[in-house]
């Protein structure tokens, strides 16, 4: 498990690593730091769609084989007093190919650990969507989900926001994130 004193690292790249554990974003804005869940059950904050949706884009996630942690635990002898340190591997497979990345784990409960690898795989294995939306939407931030309609290829995206690029010449604002995706078909 991670400590924060075992580390030789700036604090906030540890809280980084921890909020990637947890499945979650870290946002620093001034002095404040937003701590943002990467699996949002909200509704959308804005239904988006022609002609405002100026483009729509989706790519499928990287292939990921499986995710797991591992962590260093104490258990004790049979009829001792002494401990034993282990070393235990907690698995969530996925596909039969692709990558396969560890987490820390931030807990030595076998059932959280798989609990938070779970929600890890649910965000990284969602296709990533990309929008481009007409005008400057300063009312967007991380965390938020934005429901984009594309007429053309009856394709709807609930995009959750993990970037935000603001294109001020163009007066556009281009989102994107791990999305759940709907074919609709047109009456």
């Amino acid at each position: 498990m991670p400590s924060a004193n075992s580390r030789n690292e700036p604090l906030i790249d540890f809280a980084a690593d921890i909020a990637k554990s947890a499945n979650m974003l870290l946002q620093v804005d001034g002095s404040y730091l937003r701590v943002i869940n990467k699996i949002q059950t909200t509704s959308a904050i804005e239904t988006v769609v022609s002609p405002e949706l100026l483009d729509l884009q989706v790519a499928p996630s990287y292939p990921i084989k499986k995710i797991f942690s591992e962590f260093e635990f104490n258990t004790p002898y049979p009829n001792s007093q002494t401990l034993a340190q282990e070393t235990k591997h907690i698995a969530q497979s996925n596909l039969s190919f692709g990558e396969e990345i560890e987490f820390d784990a931030l807990t030595t409960s076998d059932e959280k650990v798989l609990q938070f690898l779970r929600a890890i795989l649910i965000t990284e294995s969602s296709p990533i969507a990309t929008a481009r939306i007409f005008g400057v939407k300063t009312n967007y931030s991380m965390g938020n989900r934005v429901k984009c309609f594309d007429q053309n290829n009856n394709l709807q995206a609930t995009v959750t926001i993990t970037k935000i690029v603001y294109q001020f010449d163009d007066e556009a604002t281009t989102i994107s994130g791990p999305s759940s995706l709907e074919f609709i078909r047109s009456v």
